[in-house]
């Protein structure tokens, strides 16, 4: 009898819950004006409505452990703005969009810049390149030439013992002939 009271009870339960759906829904005219409707999260609802578009389209924005997904929530948004224009939604879907548009602006004039400096970076690199085998050359130009005035400096000073030993035999000489 406990089982019995038990199936009853579930089935009145089971019976009012879908009697509830089942229903059709009564429209004030003064809630809302006619015009377009907005889908109800139903179980049988084909296409999403504007608050499940604006989901999806966070959710993607959000990457969810992934990579943000860009152009599947440009997509949603909009839908959604396409769709739902008069949605409580819309307004921040059309914020989101244009921010998207701002961030796709950005990142290819940041594309762009960055391209630009590799290319400055190339040609820097070339420059330094130049100047060091410039500076080598300069180098190796100033240790020649260092070489060569120390050679002509050893000489020099060789010549100048000579002529004083030259310059003391002559005094020596003279000394002699006197």
């Amino acid at each position: 009898m406990l089982k019995y009271l038990k199936n009853l009870i579930f089935l009145i339960i089971l019976s009012l819950i879908l009697t509830g759906c089942a229903t059709k829904a009564v429209r004030d005219g003064a809630q809302e004006p006619m015009g377009q409707v907005k889908k109800a999260n139903g179980l049988f609802s084909s296409d999403p409505s504007d608050r499940e578009l604006f989901d999806e389209a966070l959710t993607f924005l959000s990457g969810s452990g992934q990579e943000a997904d860009y152009s599947e929530a440009k997509i949603r948004l909009g839908n959604l703005v396409a769709q739902f224009p008069e949605s409580k939604w819309a307004p921040g879907a059309k914020a989101l969009l244009s921010t998207m548009e701002r961030i796709a602006a950005l990142q290819a004039e940041l594309k762009d810049q960055k391209i630009e400096a590799q290319q400055e970076q190339a040609k820097l690199k070339k420059e330094i390149e130049g100047l060091k085998n410039s500076v080598r050359q300069a180098e190796e130009k100033n240790s020649a030439e260092l070489i060569r005035l120390q050679q002509e400096n050893e000489q020099l000073k060789n010549d100048i013992r000579q002529l004083k030993n030259l310059e003391i035999r002559l005094e020596q000489r003279e000394k002699q002939l006197r």
